[in-house]
């Protein structure tokens, strides 16, 4: 098999149902590097017996996390993606024929296909999602605000590679509500740290328009049932990022007085 000088770089915290799947579609890549920060179920036996060295990390965040899992890849070049991305049969093909004449680029950009209940989501905003996914570790740092970080390229030439990454974004609506308060926290938290402030008008209207975004501008009612689950938790997602944020607010306010 083919091996190319890439590190394929996932963070993990209990991932035993999606990283043997991540794993093995990647094994292209010379090699497997976890981060792992703190698994309690199978995530880092199954890691460990694929081939892959795993790090032990307490958890600092998304970007943090990735940032220093792309500083100890051995290789220059880093394919960082999450434990539930997966490569296909066609972004691997692009990838392999990329580096059989790659020249002078020191990124690619790969598009992410959403999967929602195991539905491809082709519109709601989720698709097309070109995004830097493989990158010169020189090159790149993970930035923006947790939980959505990016990368933030600094090389010059950037590629483009065919072929989807499939993202299984939620199993079903439970998982979507679960990840959505947890998310929708982080985000509060790190608006709080920026300095950011939640008004009125943010929890009166954000959350409704988000929703109007994702189902009609973004074309969501083409994806269906799911595409309308989505546009409505969406705007849940948003309306709970900046409660969240007036209550992380006013505790502060209260503390000080």
């Amino acid at each position: 098999m083919q091996k190319l000088p890439i590190t394929l770089a996932v963070i993990t915290c209990n991932e035993q149902k999606n990283i043997e799947r991540c794993l093995r579609a990647a094994d292209f890549c010379d090699e497997l590097l976890i981060v792992d920060s703190g698994s309690t179920d199978e995530t880092v036996r199954i890691c460990e017996s694929l081939g892959a060295k795993v790090l032990q990390r307490q958890w600092t965040g998304y970007g943090d996390q990735k940032n220093f899992a792309t500083e100890q890849a051995k290789h220059d070049w880093v394919l960082c993606i999450d434990a539930d991305e997966v490569v296909t049969p066609e972004l691997r093909a692009s990838i392999l024929k990329a580096f059989a004449s790659l020249k002078d680029e020191e990124g690619f950009e790969i598009n992410r296909h959403g999967i929602y209940a195991g539905k491809l989501i082709n519109h709601s905003g989720w698709y097309p999602e070109w995004r830097i996914f493989l990158y010169r570790k020189d090159k790149a740092v993970w930035a923006g605000l947790e939980p959505h970080t990016i990368v933030r390229f600094s090389g010059g030439k950037l590629g483009r590679l065919q072929g989807d990454l499939l993202h299984y974004t939620y199993g079903d609506i439970r998982e979507h509500l679960r990840k959505n308060i947890a998310s929708a926290y982080a985000s509060a938290q790190a608006m709080k740290q920026s300095g950011r402030r939640a008004t009125l008008s943010d929890l009166l209207f954000r959350g409704p328009f988000a929703c109007f975004r994702r189902y009609f501008i973004q074309l969501g009612f083409l994806d269906g049932f799911y595409g309308f689950v989505i546009a409505v938790l969406s705007g849940v997602y948003t309306f709970l990022k900046y409660a969240f944020l007036r209550e992380l607010n006013k505790h502060d306010t209260e503390s000080k007085q």
